[in-house]
C-alpha cells in the first residue's frame, strides 16, 4: 500500500526588492477617508519590511474625486522625498494607474499592494508578486498567501511569511 502523496513545495519568486501600492484601488475600497486608508497600507508595509521603500500610485481620476482637503495632502506627499517614507506618485491625466504600477513593480522587482488582479494586463502582470488586503474601517487585513504571477498565465500562492524572508539576509 503507497503511503499519503507528498504535495511539491512551491516555488518561490526572486525576493521583492520594493512595495508598490495601487493607491488608487486602495481609495476605491470606499470613498470615505482615503488619506487615512493610505496611512493604514503604508504602516503595513513599513512593519512588514522596514527595509524596502514604497512607492504609492494614484491615477489623477481617482485623486481630482479626493475632497480638496485629502488632495492638499496627496499633493504634498507627491513633493515629499524624505527618505524612508513612502514615495507618493499621481499618474498623468487620463491614464491608469494600473500600467505605472506594474512597470514600477517589474523594473524595481516590487510587491504589489492592490485589490486589483490585472486581467488586462498578462505581459505587464508577468512576475509579478501581488498581495491582497481588506479594509473596514480601521483594520488593515492582509490575505496570508500572496499570489506570483508566473507565465505562461499560471499563478502561484505564496505563504507571506516565507515572502518575508526572501532577501532579507542580503541586505
Amino acid at each position: 500500500m503507497a503511503g499519503p502523496k507528498r504535495r511539491e513545495e512551491a516555488p518561490l519568486p526572486p525576493p521583492r526588492r520594493s512595495i508598490v501600492v495601487d493607491g488608487s484601488n486602495v481609495i476605491a475600497t470606499s470613498k470615505v477617508r482615503p488619506i487615512e486608508r493610505l496611512d493604514l497600507v503604508a504602516q503595513w508595509c513599513h512593519d512588514w519590511r522596514p527595509d524596502l521603500p514604497v512607492t504609492v500610485f494614484i491615477d489623477s481620476t481617482t485623486a481630482r474625486r479626493c475632497r480638496p482637503a485629502a488632495q492638499d495632502v496627496l499633493r504634498a506627499r507627491c513633493m515629499d522625498v524624505t527618505e524612508g517614507r513612502p514615495r507618493y506618485v499621481v499618474c498623468p491625466r487620463g491614464e491608469p494607474a494600473d500600467e505605472f504600477v506594474l512597470q514600477h513593480a517589474q523594473q524595481h522587482e516590487g510587491l504589489v499592494v492592490s485589490n486589483d488582479r490585472y486581467m488586462d494586463y498578462d505581459d505587464l502582470r508577468s512576475g509579478v508578486v501581488l498581495v491582497q488586503f481588506e479594509l473596514a474601517g480601521d483594520q488593515l487585513v492582509v490575505r496570508d498567501e500572496a499570489v506570483w504571477f508566473r507565465p505562461p498565465n499560471g499563478a502561484v500562492w505564496v505563504p507571506m511569511p516565507a515572502l518575508r524572508e526572501l532577501g532579507k539576509d542580503e541586505r
